[in-house]
């Protein structure tokens, strides 16, 4: 993708994109702070001042290549770099849904290259800091009544973001290939083992290609969820959809149960499964489904043994 580059935001471009989303009210100023739990891509916190009152805490996210932080510029495999694929997310699937936080503003140009978000600061956590499980659980059931609502959808929503990554059986052999070249490099004294494990991966890759597809987040890693508690149920508000795509939806319960033991993963599943029948979503028996979620599991360990070179997984 043919991007002509560009610096950071100017305080007068983010004046001129606040101003554009609170038109009828007279912006007099902004000010901005980088916002210190940016992990990928740059974030500010901007406040937003009326002539009379302040408007709400704004996170501005800037997802152009150049910009991308250190870490993230060095280890993110280059062929999954999109900031069209977030941006289309947000404007035409999240937000007239209802989905995470408000969409203030979405912008995707690519001369010069200004791939721009303005998003609701969420009042909440991330997942990560919430110890009770309960929690988790409600977590789970969100996620499920989620995927409930986009299954089916598969066309509609590659229409609206025609980004979207594709999670299918192609997806997993790639990941297989690339764990493969990983493993061969690697001096651990299991690698040898497990390459020798993935000539036999192809019954894995089957079963997860015939998996129904939904709409995935993609990394719905708890680091990834927002929550924000009240006397109900918690609002749930995902963010970063940078990898965001249609595929087995057991991939994102997947990501969410990753530091859990079987007890734990077990009531995570009960939370999502029940939620989805409760929506109305057709599943296969509860047995086959389980064996679904570890090999959607498998995957994202091989996901992570072949994603950089220059990176290696805690």
């Amino acid at each position: 993708m043919m991007m002509v580059t560009s610096g950071p935001p100017t305080d007068d471009d983010l004046l001129e994109l606040v101003r554009g989303v609170f038109d009828g009210r007279t912006v007099t100023a902004i000010t901005r702070h980088p916002y210190p739990y940016a992990t990928s891509s740059p974030l500010e916190e901007l406040r937003v001042r009326f002539d009379h009152g302040d408007a709400p805490t704004l996170i501005f996210k800037d997802l152009a290549w150049e910009r991308l932080l250190d870490d993230a510029r060095q280890s993110k495999p280059a062929f999954l770099y999109n900031p069209r694929r977030a941006v289309e997310i947000y404007r035409r699937i999240l937000g007239p849904a209802g989905i995470g936080p408000r969409c203030y503003a979405a912008i995707a140009d690519a001369r010069p290259a200004r791939y721009w978000l303005l998003l609701e600061k969420v009042p909440g956590v991330e997942l990560w800091q919430l110890g009770e499980l309960a929690v988790w659980e409600s977590v789970a059931r969100w996620l499920g009544g989620f995927h409930a609502h986009f299954a089916g959808e598969i066309a509609e929503l590659r229409t609206r973001n025609p980004y979207l990554l594709d999670y299918e059986a192609s997806w997993f052999e790639l990941w297989r290939g690339r764990a493969q070249t990983a493993l061969a490099q690697s001096d651990d004294h299991r690698a040898r083992e497990l390459v020798s494990r993935l000539d036999r991966y192809d019954d894995v890759v089957g079963a997860l290609d015939a998996l129904s597809s939904t709409l995935v987040h993609g990394e719905f890693y708890p680091s990834n969820v927002m929550v924000v508690r009240s006397d109900g149920d918690p609002r749930v508000c995902p963010v970063d959809w940078e990898m965001a795509g249609t595929g087995p939806g057991l991939l994102d319960l997947a990501a969410l149960a990753g530091g859990f033991k079987r007890r734990e993963r077990g009531r995570l599943f009960n939370a999502y499964r029940s939620a989805m029948l409760e929506f109305g979503a057709h599943l296969p028996p509860e047995e086959q489904m389980r064996a679904s979620l570890e090999r959607c599991r498998l995957h994202l360990a091989l996901q992570w043994i072949g994603w950089s070179a220059s990176w290696k997984a805690p």
